[in-house]
């Protein structure tokens, strides 16, 4: 399987739209989402970032303020129909890899089923850490298809995400690492 291109995956999204991309991937994503909120706490004073935001399907299930941010025109316009306008949901079109935000500003950080999507991993992950706050709790998904559980666990730690957990929930066809962006390993 060769690198993903960025132009290519953006092109597909656009194609495929908004109506689209929920009838192929709506159900399975709920279900991953489902799974995902079982270990993550998400409280009124959280500030959360959803990169690979799609049509904003996690963004709706949110109730405080987050940010949505995909590089598909397609998808966003999709997601801002989703979501209406809300005060605490924002969307912005854009590249993981160089996140259009300040350092240290979001508690939470998801990147749900978009690993696989992107051509250097370890630069996105740097992103979601330089992003995050100390402390911050990080939750990376990616399609078994497309890795390994020891390759996906070798491309988390190869940043300086601290892998806390990985699930390997057989009803979804993603692996789900809950980590964290702590920059400062306490020794024994």
């Amino acid at each position: 399987m060769g690198e993903p291109d960025k132009n290519q995956i953006r092109e597909s999204y656009n194609t495929l739209g908004g109506r689209l991309y929920d009838l192929r991937y709506e159900s399975e994503q709920k279900l991953k989402y489902e799974i995902i909120l079982r270990y993550v706490k998400i409280n009124s004073a959280d500030m959360v970032l959803d990169i690979g935001c799609g049509t904003g399907l996690f963004l709706q299930k949110l109730d405080v303020q987050c940010v949505g941010l995909d590089i598909s025109p397609a998808l966003v316009s999709g997601a801002r129909l989703r979501l209406e306008w809300s005060p605490t949901k924002s969307l912005v079109l854009s590249d993981a890899d160089f996140l259009p935000f300040r350092s240290h500003i979001f508690n939470k950080v998801f990147a749900i089923t978009l690993i696989q999507n992107i051509a250097d991993p370890e630069k996105s992950m740097s992103e979601m850490m330089r992003v995050a706050f100390d402390s911050a709790t990080i939750i990376v998904t990616a399609l078994k298809r497309a890795f390994t559980a020891e390759k996906f666990k070798e491309k988390i730690m190869k940043s300086d995400i601290q892998l806390n957990r990985l699930i390997d929930d057989e009803s979804i066809k993603d692996w789900i690492v809950l980590a964290s962006s702590q920059r400062e390993r306490v020794s024994d």
